[in-house]
């Protein structure tokens, strides 16, 4: 009886031991919010060693992570480098979200078809490169995990041997089985038409049953792929047959902001747009941008840009190869500033930092030369970036306040399209509508 006892308390413990090591969730509670391995449910990464960390549609690098449920030509790629010359043991797994990006109540068998996780078994090693790392991908679906349900996503990797988060990505599976109606346009209001844009559209329900729209329906607007500053919380303005219309003035529009500055990085031998010179020193490459100047007063100026993402990219290699020979840099920023910011401080802004506001991208005043400065560690490619203010006690940056907002900006506008009727116990995605303004020709 006491070994029966003994060996029930040894399995119950081990079993806890191991689920907490794998399944380190919102559940952990918000006290742990700040610990390394509380797993968010947004695009994050966890180890300081992790890099250019890439998920978008296969061939399609700087396009949105959506693909369409049961399409065998839809697929999404990871791409992510560790900086380290030791091969990890990591593993990945998808958990289903609701519109919110809260985990759903599916268990993991109710949205796959195949293994609830399995380990990453594409990787190689850096070539040619001053910076060593290994090289990881994944493509989703694959062969031992097919999803069996639209809505949202989160993919998570972690270390098989002691259950470290490595990154976190977000990413959407829509059924496109509703049509969506849309066209962005200058803002109607006084107060918003110089500097914003607005999003009008209407849902066509003919081919769907949907009883109440007003409580079981959730539409999210995203800018540029985004949703660090989405619009949510829009209900049908009315009802019209099988039409729901969302023809606002005012509540479906969003700041044009300004077309993205570039960075050119391609080569480390030559200065590309937007670099004053390169430079090699101590077995590492440096590259010092032009310096920067406010454009907060500056009349629009059109110039084509990536809406604020980047590419992998390298002169003396081929498409293919850029993410094995593309080495990484120091990127030096500069923004002109005659005296220090006495209200709030000064980051650099866009994927490179994953859309947030974070420590190593904050910049410091230089008191000799009148600028604020920051180094960014990158990878070789081709890069957008903005500055944005964070003012002081505030979380939300205020991007207006050195680039400026115009509603002639080009933006690139994705609608989404939730469901959730009675008695199911999740959010289907019915659709995702992406236009851009101006319109393509």
């Amino acid at each position: 009886m006491i070994i029966r006892t003994f060996l029930m308390v040894f399995f119950l413990t081990f079993t806890l031991k191991i689920y907490a090591q794998f399944n380190v969730d919102e559940q952990s509670g918000e006290d742990n919010y700040y610990s390394e391995n509380f797993l968010r449910f947004d695009n994050h990464t966890y180890r300081d060693n992790v890099k250019t960390v890439l998920l978008h549609p296969k061939d399609w690098p700087i396009a949105a992570p959506f693909i369409v449920l049961n399409d065998p030509g839809s697929t999404l790629e990871l791409h992510f480098d560790i900086l380290d010359s030791a091969l990890g043991n990591f593993m990945y797994e998808i958990i289903h979200c609701d519109y919110n990006w809260k985990k759903s109540a599916l268990d993991v068998q109710e949205y796959i078809d195949g293994m609830p996780s399995d380990y990453l078994t594409d990787y190689d090693y850096s070539r040619n490169t001053f910076q060593k790392y290994i090289h990881y991908s994944l493509e989703i679906p694959n062969f031992n995990m097919q999803l069996t349900k639209s809505g949202n996503y989160l993919l998570k990797v972690f270390d098989y041997d002691n259950g470290d988060l490595i990154l976190t990505r977000r990413f959407c599976v829509t059924e496109n089985i509703v049509n969506v109606n849309a066209r962005v346009k200058q803002a109607t209001l006084v107060q918003q038409r110089y500097s914003h844009q607005e999003i009008d559209f209407s849902i066509s329900t003919s081919n769907y049953q949907m009883t109440n729209p007003y409580s079981d329906l959730h539409v999210e607007i995203l800018q540029n792929h985004t949703w660090e500053n989405r619009l949510s919380g829009l209900e049908p303005r009315f009802v019209k047959e099988s039409t729901l219309d969302y023809d606002y003035d005012g509540p479906n529009a969003m700041e044009g902001l300004n077309e993205y500055r570039l960075l050119d990085l391609k080569n480390t031998r030559f200065n590309g747009a937007g670099i004053a010179s390169v430079t090699y020193t101590a077995h590492q490459n440096h590259a010092y941008l032009e310096l920067d100047k406010s454009r907060a007063s500056k009349t629009y100026l059109q110039n084509r840009d990536l809406n604020g993402w980047f590419y992998v990219s390298t002169n003396l290699s081929g498409p293919n190869s850029a993410a094995l020979d593309a080495d990484y840099v120091h990127a030096h920023f500069s923004l002109k500033q005659e005296k220090p910011l006495s209200d709030g401080d000064i980051y650099v802004y866009g994927a490179l930092t994953d859309w947030k506001i974070i420590p190593e991208a904050k910049m410091k005043f230089n008191q000799l030369e009148l600028k604020y400065e920051n180094t960014l560690y990158v990878k070789q490619g081709i890069f957008n970036y903005m500055y944005a203010f964070v003012k002081d006690g505030e979380l939300k940056p205020d991007i207006g306040r050195f680039e400026g907002s115009h509603f002639e900006t080009e933006n690139e506008y994705s609608i989404l399209v939730y469901h959730r009727p009675l008695g199911l116990d999740y959010d289907r995605l019915l659709s995702i509508k992406t236009m851009t303004f101006p319109p393509e020709e």
